[in-house]
C-alpha cells in the first residue's frame, strides 16, 4: 500500500463554503490512492475567513503551517512548502506518494524533483487556474469539484451516461486546437492533450480503442478533423480550412443551448444565478439529454461550461447556482 502525504497550498485552492463536505472529499480521494501518513496545510491562520477551516482540518490531524500575510509578497508559502516537501524526500524515505493542492506553477521544480527522486505525485487543483506547465508533470491531476459527491441532482431512475463515441471526442480535439489558437498558443501534441484533459476529465484515448495518444491524433488527422504539420522539428495541429470546424460537435451544441437558456431565464435583464434543477429543466425542453453528451450528472456538463469560461457558480450548502458570464 502506497504511503501518502498530503500538501495544501490553501490560498492557491479555497474550498466551497461547505468545508466539511470537501475536506471529506479530499480525504476521501487521498485514501483511495493509499494510507495517509502526513498531511499540512499551509495559509495564514489568522485571517478570520479561515479560522473555521483550521478547526476542521485539525480533526483531520493536518499539521498548519501559518505563513504571516506580510510576508506573502516574498512566496513565503512557496518557499516554505517546498522546504517541507524536500524534508519528506529526503528524511521520510517510506512516503512514496504525494498529493499536492495547488495549481501553482510555482511548484513545476517541486514536482520535477519529485519525480526524479521517483516519487508518485497526484495535483488537486482549480482547473481554471491551474497552470497547464504544472499539470503536465504530474503523474495524474484532478479538478477539486470533481472530486466532490454527487449531489443526486438528475431524475430519479435515468440511465447511466451513454459512452462517447470517436466523433465526440475528434470533435473535442477540435475544439482544444481552436481553444489555443485562440489564445496565440502552439498546439503542440503534448500541449493539446493536457488542455483537452483539462476541459474534459473523461477523456482517455484507451477507452476508445487507441493505444496511445499519437494513434489517436494520427486517427484524427486521416479523418481530417485536424492537420498535423512540423516547424523547427516540433510537431503541431492546426485547424483544416473548414469554417467554424470546432462549433460543430454534439457537446458544443449542448453548451450552446445552455447557454441560450440561461439568457432566457434572465429574460433580458442582468445576468442572474439560476439554480441547476431550473436549468436542467430547461435543457431538457430543448431536448439537450446530458447523460447523452457523456456526463453522468448534470453539475459535470456546468462544469464543462466553467472551465470554458461561459458560465460563473457557486455553492450554498448542498444547493447550486449557474449564471451566465459576459460573453
Amino acid at each position: 500500500m502506497a504511503n501518502i502525504s498530503v500538501i495544501w497550498d490553501i490560498e492557491n485552492v479555497t474550498p466551497p463554503s461547505n468545508n466539511s463536505l470537501f475536506l471529506d472529499a479530499l480525504w476521501e480521494y487521498a485514501e483511495n490512492l493509499g494510507r495517509v501518513v502526513a498531511a499540512k496545510a499551509y495559509a495564514d491562520w489568522s485571517s478570520p475567513g479561515f479560522q473555521k477551516l483550521a478547526l476542521q482540518l485539525k480533526k483531520y490531524h493536518f499539521y498548519l503551517v501559518h505563513v504571516p500575510s506580510e510576508r506573502k509578497k516574498k512566496n513565503s508559502v512557496d518557499i516554505q512548502l517546498v522546504s517541507d516537501t524536500l524534508e519528506i524526500l529526503n528524511l521520510y524515505g517510506h512516503i512514496d506518494t504525494i498529493v499536492l493542492v495547488t495549481g501553482d506553477s510555482d511548484f513545476r521544480p517541486l514536482l520535477l524533483t519529485l519525480r526524479r527522486a521517483g516519487k508518485i505525485t497526484h495535483v488537486v487543483c482549480d482547473i481554471k487556474t491551474a497552470s497547464q506547465e504544472l499539470l503536465a508533470i504530474a503523474d495524474s491531476f484532478v479538478d477539486y469539484r470533481d472530486i466532490l459527491p454527487d449531489e443526486g441532482d438528475d431524475e430519479p431512475g435515468t440511465s447511466a451516461p451513454d459512452a462517447p463515441t470517436p466523433d465526440y471526442w475528434f470533435s473535442a480535439l477540435a475544439e482544444t486546437v481552436g481553444i489555443l489558437a485562440s489564445e496565440g498558443k502552439p498546439a503542440h501534441l503534448g500541449t493539446v492533450k493536457i488542455r483537452m484533459k483539462m476541459l474534459n476529465p473523461n477523456f482517455d484515448e484507451h477507452h476508445l480503442g487507441y493505444n496511445k495518444w499519437s494513434d489517436f491524433i494520427s486517427a484524427a488527422v486521416k479523418r481530417r478533423v485536424v492537420q498535423l504539420s512540423e516547424k523547427e522539428g516540433n510537431p503541431f495541429l492546426t485547424l483544416p480550412e473548414i469554417p467554424e470546424a470546432k462549433d460543430k460537435g454534439v457537446l458544443q451544441k449542448g453548451l450552446k443551448a445552455l447557454v441560450e437558456s440561461l439568457k432566457e431565464l434572465d429574460g433580458g435583464k442582468e445576468s442572474q444565478f439560476h439554480e441547476y434543477s431550473v436549468v436542467s429543466s430547461r435543457l431538457r425542453e430543448k431536448k439537450v439529454d446530458t447523460k447523452a453528451l457523456g456526463f453522468s450528472q448534470f453539475k459535470r456538463f456546468i462544469q464543462a461550461a466553467d472551465v470554458r469560461g461561459l458560465v460563473e457558480t457557486r455553492s450554498e450548502g448542498v444547493s447550486h447556482y449557474v449564471r451566465l458570464l459576459a460573453q
